[in-house]
């Protein structure tokens, strides 16, 4: 079963029976500094490999489609660092919509926004509800290091908290998935060195709209150094499994009143 849409052509794609279920997936990467030992492209590349590794895993019958890779997000958290490309958040929620349209004029009911950036996590949120009050789509957002606990125990407490960006968890993956993105003789360690002053802001929940370069130098939050391909691999076939038993589920998931 081609799962390409874009490889389809256009009778083929009218004659896919959506009536009941089925779903489109929207993968969405991003193009940003990922410290000085990761290829600026990491969440683009994560986002490909685990959903290309989820959809070979499908029964056939399970009618889930995707379209190409949106390669440039909300990355502008990231501004000041070379090899950092943004879309603002309203033009990416622009696009994001105009093709939820073109999902509906498709006949797909569902739409799945698949993301490997943190970046855009609020923000695709907010949309997927937006999409669905104004489209009537089922919209579905999935975040990849959100789709399961980390089964391994962080070799750093802060690792869990502050290794957001770049460290043991997006290098250990990347060992896995593609190593010659990995520059080993560049990987560094470093952690805000804030947590120890702004005890009431965690109790409270406060939050404040950082950028990277406020706070690290290097581009990295977390130990790169512990990362290992061992560690990528222990984590790779269980988010596997879980993106392709919740995309199973998405397919014919319907809404139920109560």
């Amino acid at each position: 079963m081609n799962r390409n849409i874009n490889e389809l052509t256009w009778q083929e794609v009218a004659a896919l029976d959506l009536s009941k279920d089925g779903a489109i997936v929207l993968p969405i990467g991003s193009i940003e500094q990922h410290g000085p030992h990761l290829s600026t492209d990491c969440d683009l590349v994560f986002s490909e490999k685990f959903l290309e590794m989820a959809l070979a895993q499908l029964a056939p019958e399970v009618k889930i489609w995707r379209l190409p890779m949106m390669p440039i997000s909300k990355s502008n958290e990231h501004v000041g660092f070379q090899g950092t490309w943004a879309l603002s958040a309203t033009t990416l929620m622009a696009v994001i919509k105009d093709i939820a349209l073109s999902a509906k004029a498709n006949g797909f009911r569902r739409l799945v926004l698949w993301n490997c950036h943190g970046g855009n996590r609020a923000l695709l949120e907010v949309l997927a509800r937006d999409i669905r009050i104004e489209t009537g789509l089922m919209t579905f957002q999935i975040f990849a290091s959100g789709a399961m606990p980390d089964p391994l125990e962080p070799l750093d407490p802060r690792e869990p908290d502050y290794g957001i960006h770049a460290g043991e968890w997006e290098t250990s993956m990347m060992m896995a998935v593609s190593p010659d993105r990995v520059r080993d003789d560049k990987r560094d360690c470093a952690f805000p060195d804030f947590q120890s002053e702004t005890l009431a802001l965690e109790l409270t929940g406060a939050t404040i709209g950082w950028v990277t370069s406020d706070f690290m130098t290097s581009g990295t939050w977390g130990d790169a150094t512990a990362a290992s391909l061992e560690r990528g691999q222990a984590r790779l076939g269980p988010l596997v499994e879980r993106l392709t038993a919740v995309l199973s589920e998405i397919a014919s998931f319907e809404i139920k009143q109560t």
